[in-house]
């Protein structure tokens, strides 16, 4: 039972030691672009004003990326890079700081409106 535990908890600070934002500004810029790109064009018709956008349809920064998951809001763009049950690791891209979407302590700010994560 200690060494499932001791194997959870370990796989768990290895994950999140090497999960962590690009500092590439170029990257980060280009992702800010693409994120208002598919805000502008994909259209939402959702019940719940969220969609999912197809990996075969990510623009090629935000695929670079490797995401597991892209959904679009109006007003943001949410790309997760692993999962986690409150919220994982990932970028959220957003005009304004007090849209994001958990606590604002939850993030860091890599480049000028992208906003990384790690579950909070």
């Amino acid at each position: 039972m200690r060494f499932g535990t001791f194997a959870v908890l370990t796989l768990f600070l290895l994950v999140n030691s090497c999960l962590g934002p690009t500092y590439q500004v170029t990257t980060l810029r280009a992702i800010k672009a693409e994120s208002r790109h598919l805000i502008a064009t994909y259209p939402i018709y959702s019940a719940d004003g969220w969609v999912e956008v197809p990996k075969s349809a990510l623009p090629p920064a935000i695929a670079s990326l490797e995401p597991k998951i892209v959904m679009l809001r109006r007003n943001k763009v949410l790309i997760i890079i692993l999962p986690f049950f409150d919220g994982g690791w990932g970028y959220e891209i957003v005009e304004r700081r007090d849209a994001l979407s958990m606590l604002d302590g939850c993030y860091s700010e890599p480049y000028p409106g992208v906003f990384w994560h790690g579950p909070c």
